[in-house]
């Protein structure tokens, strides 16, 4: 088998802050490892929606001349390319449906061509894979697909970066956020609500690590709610860093309204109690009550901010829960699955002679 996996208008890489890229190149150091055969076709992080919609056209010449057993894209819009060229089998990944349901945090126009892109996708493809039950079921039902085309593999964490460490000392009362500088992710609902943790915890810490276009309004944001002093921005964290970031922290937080974030997951993995939105496929992995919030009621987050640091006891039985959890998920488990659906699909296309 020789797969071609489609990543335009994303990019491989761990260190882009973005998930979906992180999950591109475990699967791809995967399949080398592996001395699998596929080549990867991209156009690189293209961050102008102008200039996406251009070099869109230079990438469906380039893939119209290549041969693979397979093509996987790796992303709704990258579905589309492969699909419109006909070439079989296709399996794409459909990582969320964030365009269905969330307004407001992006452009319009953007929305518009994503929520098109997953309907052509998930028509047009002959297997796909989703992240979580809750997506497969909302897909199935909303394009009207035959539920034996989807196929749940959820994403995984590498726990040998990832780990509790013993010998990196906590900062007490830390709150940590890791994730893209926008109000999508909850970093502004993270903000607001640490004003009423330091009402009762008024030697609490927030430390916030990341990127994005929403950052230096969230610094203003900061300046304005929170006392000097109490937050840091920690700016981008490289990955040999990642693991001291999370484990430094008695408590980790991402509120996104996106739902499921790999940051949560690696946070997890350490040790370190982490508080989740309750948004979107989120419940898919987090079950415990305790550690949802709903991104948009400020007061609620930080009374469970505030249970968490003030009781070391149950931070300590919240850590343990973690870890375990976390254990369920692999980069490696993920990968091999991936592969399978690509066999199946390909043996799915011999069957009905390829078309």
């Amino acid at each position: 088998m020789k797969l071609g996996i489609c990543g335009y208008p994303l990019s491989r890489g761990k260190e882009t802050g973005r998930g979906l890229e992180r999950v591109i190149e475990e699967f791809c150091g995967h399949l080398t490892r592996r001395n699998a055969a596929f080549d990867f076709y991209d156009r690189g992080i293209i961050r102008s929606e102008l200039k996406a919609v251009i070099q869109s056209l230079g990438y469906l010449a380039s893939l119209r001349k290549t041969k693979n057993s397979c093509y996987l894209a790796v992303y709704a819009v990258a579905g589309i390319f492969p699909a419109l060229l006909g070439k079989k089998p296709l399996v794409t990944l459909i990582t969320d449906l964030i365009p269905f349901h969330v307004a407001g945090y992006d452009n319009w126009l953007k929305y518009a061509i994503k929520r098109w892109c997953a309907k052509f996708s998930c028509v047009r493809s002959d297997l796909l894979i989703v992240g979580s039950a809750s997506i497969r079921d909302e897909i199935v039902d909303r394009f009207d697909l035959d539920p034996h085309k989807v196929v749940v593999v959820p994403w995984g964490v590498d726990h040998k970066t990832y780990y509790p460490a013993k010998s990196i000392r906590k900062i007490s009362k830390r709150v940590a956020f890791l994730g893209e500088a926008k109000r999508a992710k909850g970093i502004d609902a993270v903000i607001r609500s640490f004003k009423f943790v330091l009402e009762k915890v008024p030697n609490a810490t927030l430390a916030i690590a990341g990127s994005g276009r929403d950052l230096e309004e969230m610094r203003q944001l900061a300046a304005q709610t929170l006392p000097t002093g109490c937050c840091t921005f920690v700016g981008f964290v490289p990955e040999e860093r990642m693991n001291e970031f999370y484990n430094s922290a008695d408590l980790f937080i991402f509120p996104s309204r996106y739902g499921f974030g790999l940051s949560a997951l690696e946070a997890m993995a350490c040790g370190t109690p982490t508080l989740v939105g309750a948004t979107l496929d989120a419940r898919d992995f987090f079950f415990d009550e305790d550690l949802l919030v709903d991104p948009d009621d400020d007061r609620r987050i930080a009374e469970k901010m505030i249970f968490l640091l003030r009781n070391e006891d149950e931070r300590k039985k919240k850590a343990g829960e973690a870890v375990e959890f976390a254990r369920q998920f692999s980069w490696d488990s993920m990968s091999e699955k991936y592969i399978s659906v690509c066999l199946r699909a390909i043996e799915l296309n011999q069957a009905g002679g390829g078309k």
